[in-house]
């Protein structure tokens, strides 16, 4: 214990309490926790005691003495809504999403105007799958405290896991007038930014999170993504190797290098890093995703099909997966079967156009002209370069000089 805490002690016994209240607030939680248990000694039914002794206990990874603190707490004074909250708090860290809501829920019938409440009901929603409910949460929050960070970093971060990037990246740029050398907003920024296709603006941001904390493994990972994107390959693979650095078992980091060393060709060196990766997450789908990608790239197709049905098997609902093992099925002339997965995918998403151009591919292989043509047109109305592509694809040999393919490229301009 700190020799001030200790010359503080002999003084007025509440004086220990509100210094143990001060231990907390200064994250010093195991002279919070000393504190508040030697005032609980004298005092064993004071409630601030045992809901400080809680959260100390709590960020001391202590569940259970504070599961049982904030039970006796509760005991005590059942209409208490701070105790209710953190409670709450705890329950949602251990996974009890439905007990935590319930007392998030306590929590605001006894005190209505308690925005950290909001946040965390909404951060519990979210965990439970219902995210619009969450959102309505973060925004009860912020009617409440316009000027909370949090509030509008959960929002933002909600909102970029929903793909509504525009709506983040004004949630977080609100959050950073008020808390500018935030990283992790900064990270939130960026992340908006990527995903609205924005990558060069990205790397500002990424780089002014890293200098705020250079010591966090995902923002150089979130970096190295963008640098791929954009094609700089080296300065990925820099920030890949910085992320694990930080972080020896980073799996993402780890995949997202093996994906960088199948597309530079180098597939002994991504056969080792997926080997490295699957000491990390054996149960992984990503596992058997790159060693089916890697193993089509040496010609084995047999065995990458084999290796993509495993992955298929561990998460059903990959349309990545799916489109690869349609394009192995194109190589082995399983045509049929190559359609079905490209069918399959379309039928759970519209926002994928590579599943109507490869589409387009197994019917010009077939010499189905008109359908090949119309699975053409609706890819390229979503990105004209896949008519640029089917120009030089020797899947589209046989039907490029059709009426009907001469008509839909004259239809629209096309840079050869």
């Amino acid at each position: 214990m700190d020799e001030e805490f200790e010359e503080y002690l002999a003084e007025d016994e509440e004086d220990n309490l509100e210094l143990a209240q001060m231990a907390l607030n200064r994250g010093e939680n195991r002279t919070a926790l000393d504190l508040s248990e030697d005032y609980l000694e004298d005092n064993p039914f004071d409630v601030e005691a045992l809901n400080i002794c809680a959260v100390a206990a709590a960020n001391l990874n202590d569940e259970a003495k504070a599961l049982g603190l904030y039970q006796k707490a509760l005991r005590f004074e059942p209409k208490n809504g701070a105790i209710h909250h953190n409670y709450g708090v705890l329950l949602e860290r251990l996974g009890e999403y439905h007990k935590a809501l319930q007392h998030f829920k306590r929590s605001l019938e006894i005190q209505p105007d308690f925005p950290e409440a909001y946040v965390n009901m909404g951060n519990t929603l979210d965990e439970l799958g219902q995210t619009e409910e969450a959102l309505g949460m973060y925004d009860e929050a912020l009617r409440r405290m316009p000027d909370s960070p949090d509030a509008y970093y959960n929002k933002g971060f909600t909102l970029n896991r929903l793909g509504r990037f525009e709506e983040a990246l004004d949630s977080f740029q609100k959050a950073l007038v008020i808390a500018p050398d935030d990283g992790s907003l900064l990270n939130g920024v960026s992340y908006a930014l990527s995903g609205l296709g924005r990558d060069e603006e990205a790397l500002a941001s990424y780089t002014q999170a890293i200098a705020r904390d250079p010591e966090s493994p995902n923002y150089r990972y979130n970096r190295g993504l963008s640098f791929f994107r954009l094609g700089q390959v080296d300065e990925a693979l820099a920030d890949f190797d910085a992320a694990l650095e930080i972080d020896p078992l980073f799996f993402d980091a780890l995949i997202e290098k093996v994906s960088l060393f199948v597309t530079r060709d180098d597939l002994d060196e991504a056969e080792i890093l997926l080997g490295q990766a699957e000491e990390i997450e054996p149960e992984s789908p990503e596992i058997p995703f790159y060693r089916g990608v890697i193993l089509e790239r040496r010609g084995d197709l047999q065995a990458a099909l084999s290796e993509l049905d495993k992955s298929l098997q561990l998460d059903p609902e990959s349309i990545y997966t799916l489109n690869n093992k349609g394009n192995v099925l194109i190589d082995l002339d399983r045509l049929d079967e190559a359609l079905a997965c490209f069918d399959s995918i379309l039928q759970r998403t519209d926002q994928y156009p590579l599943a109507y151009y490869n589409r387009a591919c197994v019917f010009a292989l077939k010499g189905e002209v008109e359908e090949a043509v119309q699975a053409l047109a609706k890819a390229s109305e979503t990105n004209p370069r896949f008519l640029e592509d089917a120009l030089d694809d020797p899947d589209f040999e046989g039907i490029r000089d059709t009426p009907a393919f001469v008509r839909l490229v004259a239809s629209k301009p096309v840079q050869s």
